[in-house]
Order: C-alpha cells, then sequence, then structure tokens
C-alpha cells in the first residue's frame, strides 16, 4: 500500500452521496454528506477528501428519471459500483412505467380512503413528499407506502374524487424548482431520512453510524426480550455508534431507513415476523432473524428431519400424519409420549400424553390444527440447558428449570389462578467455562445447521450425553434473567455482530 492509499484509508468513509442538479446552497451541509452534480458522479469526481466504501449510500435527485436519461444512468453507475442507490435503477423503470405498479395501487388508494388520512386531503389535489414524509402526521401512514413502492426521493401525488372515493390520477417526481422553494422542509425530511437527525441526541457518547430497527409488540404475553432489555439495547447502542430505534408491525414501510433489523418478537412463519425478515433481506440489510432460520426453527417437523439428517441426538421419534390409515400402536411401557403441533413456542402446542387412547384423542385435535404432528419419546429432567449461540460462539448459557409441579418450563394449564400468566421454573445462568464440553459442542454443530445468525439451542443432559430438544431462532434476552453474568458485555456482543456485518456490506 502507497503512502498515499494509506492516508486516504484514514479519511472517513462517506456516508451519503447526493447526486443533485438543485442549486448547491439549496441542500444543506452535513457531516459524512456531500452533494455533487450528476457529472461528477458519473465522473467519480468526489474530491480529494472523500471516501466511498460499500456502505456508502446515493440518493439521486432529479425531476426525470426516464429511461436513459442522466438520471437513469447515475443509478445505473451506482448499481455497477455496487453502492445502494434511491432509487435503484429498477425503480426508475418502474416509475416510468406506472402499469407496473397497478396492483400496489389498489392497496395504495385503501391507505388513502382510511378515515384519518381522507379527512387530512379535504381541499388538496396533490400531495408533495420527501423521504416518505408528508406535511400532515394523518398523512405519513400513506406516503410511506407510496414511497416504499415507489422510491422516489421527491413525489408529487396528484389525487381525484369519483363516486365518494378518493383516487390515485398520477405519482411523479416534484420539479426542482419546488424543491427550492421548499428547502427548508425537504432538509427536514433529508436529514430525518438520512439520519442525520438523530445525531443531534444530546445522551449518545458516539455520532451515530449505524441504524438499527428493533421489531417488538409492546402487546406481547411472552416477548424475546422484556422493556429493559430493549432500553439496554438503546442505551448500550448509544456508547457504541449505533442509533436503535424500536419500531412495530406498522412501520414496514420504514425499513428501507435502517442499516439492520432486530426481530425481538415471536417469529412465525405465517405471520409479518417472516415478512418483515423478508423485505429486510431484499433491501439487503442485515437481519436477526434473518428468513431461512425462521423457516427452520419455527417447524419442528422440519427441524427434526434436518437434525436428524446432520446425525445430532434427538429424542426418539416419528411424523404423525392425519391421513395415514390407522395410529401406530404403542407399547404401553413406551409411554409417556410427546406430542408436538409443529409451529408452537414457548411450550405451547406441546403436551404429554400417556397411553394409546389419549394418544388418539390429543392427535385427533391437533391434526385439526395441522396435517402432520410430530411425536417424541419423553425425555425427563429437572432443567433444559439453553446454549446460545451467535455467529458461531457460545453467547452465555442458561440453566431453564421446570415449573414448580410440571414437566416443562411454562406451565400454561396454570394461567387462569394467575391471572392470565403462566407459571414458569426458574432461570440461572452459568458460566460457559462451567458447561459440560460436551453440551457445548451439541449446541454449536445444531445452531451450524440453521445459520449464522442468533440461537438458542434447548438441549437435555442425560448420562454424560446431550440431547437437543429444540433450536430456538430468536431466544429470550431479558434483563435480570439472561443477562445475570454478562451485563452489558450482552448487548455490546450482539450489536458487535450486527456492526461486523454491516460492515462487510
Amino acid at each position: 500500500m502507497t503512502h498515499s492509499s494509506l492516508a486516504s484509508s484514514k479519511v472517513p468513509a462517506l456516508k451519503w452521496i447526493i447526486i443533485s442538479p438543485l442549486k448547491l446552497d439549496v441542500i444543506a451541509p452535513a457531516l459524512g454528506r456531500i452533494c455533487v452534480s450528476p457529472a461528477q458522479f458519473i465522473a467519480e469526481d468526489f474530491g480529494p477528501h472523500a471516501r466511498v466504501n460499500r456502505r456508502t449510500r446515493v440518493i439521486n435527485l432529479s425531476h426525470d428519471y426516464g429511461y436513459l436519461t442522466t438520471s437513469y444512468y447515475c443509478s445505473l453507475l451506482a448499481d455497477a459500483r455496487g453502492v445502494r442507490c434511491l432509487p435503484t435503477v429498477s425503480s426508475v423503470i418502474h416509475a416510468t412505467w406506472k402499469r407496473l405498479h397497478s396492483d400496489s395501487f389498489a392497496a395504495l388508494e385503501l391507505a388513502l380512503n382510511e378515515a384519518d388520512c381522507a379527512a387530512a386531503t379535504v381541499g388538496r389535489v396533490e400531495i408533495v413528499s420527501y423521504f416518505g414524509r408528508a406535511d400532515h402526521p394523518d398523512l405519513q401512514g400513506f406516503t410511506r407506502k407510496v414511497f416504499d413502492a415507489f422510491r422516489l426521493p421527491a413525489m408529487k401525488i396528484s389525487l381525484a374524487h369519483k363516486n365518494g372515493r378518493l383516487h390515485i390520477r398520477d405519482i411523479d417526481s416534484v420539479s426542482l424548482a419546488h424543491i427550492e422553494a421548499d428547502s427548508a422542509a425537504f432538509n427536514e425530511s433529508l436529514n430525518e431520512f438520512s439520519g442525520h437527525a438523530w445525531g443531534e441526541d444530546n445522551n449518545a457518547q458516539v455520532a451515530p453510524k449505524y441504524w438499527l430497527a428493533i421489531l417488538y409488540d409492546p402487546q406481547e404475553v411472552y416477548p424475546p426480550s422484556n422493556k429493559r432489555a430493549l432500553q439496554n439495547f438503546i442505551r448500550v447502542g448509544r456508547k457504541m455508534g449505533f442509533y436503535v430505534e424500536l419500531i412495530t408491525k406498522a412501520n414496514i414501510d420504514s425499513l428501507l431507513e435502517f442499516d439492520a433489523l432486530f426481530i425481538r418478537e415471536t417469529t412465525a412463519v405465517n405471520d409479518h415476523t417472516y415478512r418483515f425478515a423478508q423485505k429486510a433481506a431484499r433491501e439487503d440489510m442485515v437481519v436477526i432473524d434473518d428468513p431461512q432460520s425462521i423457516l427452520r426453527c419455527c417447524n419442528k417437523v422440519y427441524l427434526q428431519e434436518m437434525l436428524k439428517k446432520h446425525n445430532i441426538p434427538t429424542p426418539g421419534a416419528q411424523f404423525l400424519y392425519r391421513r395415514q390409515k390407522a395410529m401406530p400402536l404403542i407399547d404401553p411401557a413406551g409411554f409417556p409420549k410427546v406430542l408436538k403441533v409443529p409451529d408452537g413456542s414457548f411450550s405451547r402446542g406441546v403436551y404429554k400424553v400417556t397411553s394409546q387412547a389419549d394418544l388418539e384423542s390429543r392427535a385427533a385435535e391437533m391434526f385439526k390444527k395441522s396435517e402432520i404432528i410430530l411425536l417424541q419419546d419423553f425425555v425427563k429432567s429437572d432443567f433444559d440447558w439453553r446454549i446460545v449461540v451467535i455467529g458461531g460462539t457460545p453467547l452465555f448459557a442458561c440453566k431453564y428449570f421446570m415449573a414448580r409441579g410440571h414437566w416443562q418450563i411454562y406451565n400454561h394449564a396454570s394461567s387462569a389462578a394467575n391471572k392470565g400468566d403462566a407459571d414458569t421454573g426458574d432461570a440461572v445462568c452459568v458460566p460457559i467455562a462451567d458447561v459440560p464440553d460436551f453440551v457445548i459442542d451439541t449446541a454449536l454443530k445444531a445452531c451450524a445447521v440453521i445459520g449464522d445468525g442468533l440461537y438458542g439451542a434447548d438441549i437435555k443432559e442425560i448420562d454424560g450425553q446431550a440431547v437437543v430438544i429444540e433450536i430456538n431462532d430468536n431466544p429470550n434476552i431479558d434483563a435480570g434473567v439472561e443477562d445475570q453474568i454478562l451485563k452489558d458485555t450482552l448487548y455490546q456482543t450482539v450489536l458487535e455482530h450486527f456492526k461486523t456485518r454491516i460492515d462487510r456490506r
């Protein structure tokens, strides 16, 4: 490496490049952001003190995104250079050929005609939106959806009334003259979108460099992380250069603004958590849990077959199929057994059966929800090991004890007596060094089958052997429980994993 290239490597990389044919003083200056003309971008003329890397993003401002125009080529070159650009070259083409959005128009008009949104449009013939932001709070849900569909930084949405309903006549880019006249609102929206408004947080000890969204459900009864843990991620993140924002399922149209997504809500293949993971993956974001991990961990039939294929020890098991001719006859000495619905979580959908009649009765009920269910040997133990692994490395270990007088960690049958809360067993963290090597080795081998994200392997230690019960794609991280030993180091390690993966992008 030459002396000059070494020196240039010490220059902080640009976070944003804004390609703008606007007057130079329209876009307010900000740290880590430069404004260049289309000619400068095409020639990669960014000046001696500007360094571009894989995490640099481009905003392509234009009034004309037509095919083979200058703006088209700017987005095309950004894509060729491996730099994320808004709009992408695909979005440029789609914006010109609006017929490609015929399906999304119906959904957009439903959002437009929601009561609050419709009321905010009274007297309007058009809505101007910058980066999905509008000038009225009741329009934000609609304009965010339009932005998510078209990806135009500055949009003009023309409206029409017909048969008592609002319709979208046209969606187009905003003229440069309009942006220049409305520069204050444009810059405010730009700062929010690009994260510079977040950098004004006086409590931040390091200027935010990474933007992490944490998906959670404030109403969830058994969330993977309690409220204190979520606040710890925010607090620790500030010290590490992360801006961490809690989002809910209503914020799916805002994912574009983040570098990474951390799902702290119980996942399922058939709900919004999987859709969030898929969308984040399509946007080339770092996401935990990724769609593949959710798919593999959330179905116990899939998981059982994968563990078996990789010779990872599990309790003896077989699949029961609703359409099979007869229920298998179990030797009375083989009871009790455990029946599992494939997509249960937190001990729900898991039942112990003690006789052939009990098996057939319970299976008949479970077949109403799934064509296949899992029948496993019952393995008795006082506790389960939970070995949590991140990026192929052990993070922490806990002993989860069975609920008092029950065979599972959660006793949902006690919910009525406990005003809706299940009785749960104790949880005790154990230093990784004190966990038997064969338990750790089995956990690492099992988690490697799933991927390289964050997983919790539930293991029973039986006669010096480790038996994998299941693998969780979003294991619990609760303040006061799983962080008993590591304290803030637990949150730092998770965030460091995100940082490393974001930097690889």
